[in-house]
């Protein structure tokens, strides 16, 4: 009798990996996967703080919300997440304001060291559920 681990099939996926002779099938992790793994592993809660923790994290760790262009504003990806969302991680000590050089109108943030560590343990925790996906795929297979 093989076991099978205890792993929601709405986490992961099986997608065919093409290369020159076809190739292997490849385990993936779901939108949603990526999702609740990051928001465990970060300790925040899902939808925008995470989602905007990532984008952080993926942006080096600092970037602004908005720039100058003339007289118009500009909103970059991170501006794309709301007040509510950077308030939130503020709370947690996650992310700081970059002040504002005299005369500037830029908006921006970057990531504490509470926040870089919260960013890596949620990176750890979707390679750890990838992980766990592999396995249960695996016994899946042999079934």
């Amino acid at each position: 009798m093989t076991r099978t681990p205890k792993t929601d099939p709405a986490l992961w996926t099986v997608r065919r990996k093409f290369g020159v002779a076809g190739g292997p099938d490849e385990i993936a992790l779901t939108e949603e996967g990526e999702a609740r793994a990051f928001s465990v592993g970060a300790q925040v809660r899902r939808g925008p703080a995470a989602e905007a923790l990532l984008a952080l994290w993926s942006a080096q760790g600092e970037g602004y919300l908005s720039t100058a262009r003339g007289s118009r504003l500009q909103v970059t990806p991170l501006g794309r997440y709301d007040q509510i969302a950077w308030g939130h991680l503020r709370s947690l000590g996650y992310v700081e304001s970059i002040p504002r050089e005299e005369g500037a109108h830029e908006d921006g943030v970057r990531l504490t060291e509470a926040g870089k560590a919260a960013a890596w343990a949620g990176i750890l925790e979707q390679r750890s559920l990838l992980a766990r996906c592999h396995d249960a795929a695996g016994c899946q297979l042999r079934q």
